[in-house]
């Protein structure tokens, strides 16, 4: 195991170069050929958060579940980092399978092809964030003195998507329905995390089963950093269970991916 991990690790380090240069230039390759190219990363995220305010605040009339902050401003703030999460897990299960016209052309280390696929994301959720406190100072909202905590939580949602890829991309290559399972888990997650709802009004049963939900850490992090003014320290018990799971999830991504990696190039 430790053997993989190693070698996932010296793969992306020894060519950290060429990896960035390929997500931002799978970033970029997303608005070729339209009219607005670099504008849709401001575009697509305010069209959504268009569309989900109308449908639950005007639309359902949910209320705001803390007092200070419009609902508009409450759902944003946990919706555009569910955006990256849930475009995340899909891309970087079809990763290696979606590139191998390019894996069967150019050499290219298999380790760094689902991680740039996690980097190639984060670049357009920056920009998503820029409408994000856009959004909160053009409404004459403020953002918490703890918003300098928010890069943490980004680095969470990072960590645990690398070590997802890793794992999801090789059983995607071997096994492709899964990525059909895969996208009726990613709908079942988007209802069962804090992402229009509040789950501090479920039962306390409840709640502390979906507490094993890694990404109400981050996405309630989101809100805490920005919104809230609450400290990491005060979610330290969360925080263990969270780097625990992403944790495992790296080293049994790194096993998967090198175990079957021999394989890829037969069954692409």
């Amino acid at each position: 195991m430790f053997s993989a991990v190693k070698t996932v690790v010296k793969e992306n380090w020894d060519n950290r170069v060429r990896m960035v240069r390929l997500a931002n230039y799978e970033s970029k390759a997303q608005n070729n050929g339209t009219v607005f190219g670099f504008l849709w990363n401001f575009f697509n995220p305010a069209l959504q958060i268009l569309v989900y305010w109308f449908v639950f605040s005007i639309g359902l009339q949910v209320n705001p579940p803390r007092a200070g902050y419009p609902y508009i401003i409450w759902m944003i703030v946990g919706i555009i980092p569910w955006f990256y999460i849930s475009a995340a897990l899909q891309q970087g299960a079809m990763s290696i399978f979606g590139y191998s016209g390019v894996l069967k052309k150019v050499y290219l280390p298999l380790a760094i092809v689902p991680i740039k696929t996690v980097f190639s994301g984060l670049i357009t959720h920056i920009w998503s964030m820029v409408v994000v406190f856009v959004i909160i100072f053009c409404s004459g909202n403020t953002v918490s003195d703890k918003v300098y905590q928010l890069p943490y939580y980004t680095f969470c949602i990072v960590c645990f998507l690398i070590g997802w890829s890793l794992f999801s991309s090789a059983i995607t290559v071997v096994f492709k329905d899964f990525q059909k399972i895969l996208t009726a888990v990613i709908r079942l997650l988007f209802y069962i995390s804090p992402i229009v709802w509040d789950q501090g009004n479920l039962p306390q049963a409840v709640q502390g089963f979906f507490k094993w939900n890694p990404f109400a850490y981050v996405l309630q992090g989101y809100r805490n950093a920005i919104l809230y003014g609450v400290s990491i320290s005060e979610t330290i018990d969360t925080a263990k269970g969270f780097w625990l799971l992403t944790i495992i999830l790296f080293l049994l991504g790194s096993s998967v991916h090198m175990k079957f990696r021999k394989k890829f190039m037969d069954l692409i």
